[in-house]
């Protein structure tokens, strides 16, 4: 039986392992942008330039402002009660 520590060595590597075999790109298109925020690409792009984020001379946008654009998550909210 594990430990819970040795639990967490092992999915941390294994998360480790994954995320080496499949590296995040650097800069991403409107349309990979929309598919992450699992928008369409209009709110993607509104969502994009509220954030002040533009894209580059490739019309690429960087990944880290793409997330930033999406700004913090959190869990379901609840509508307030009349």
């Amino acid at each position: 039986m594990l430990t819970e520590q040795e639990a967490r060595r092992v999915a941390i590597a294994a998360v480790e392992e994954v995320l080496a075999r499949r590296p995040m790109p650097s800069c991403v298109t409107l349309s990979q942008a929309a598919e992450m925020l699992e928008v369409s690409r209009p709110t993607a792009r509104r969502m994009l330039r509220a954030a002040g984020v533009m894209a580059n001379d490739g019309g690429k946008y960087r990944i880290e402002d793409v997330w930033r654009a999406r700004g913090p998550t959190a869990g379901p909210t609840r509508r307030a009660t009349p």
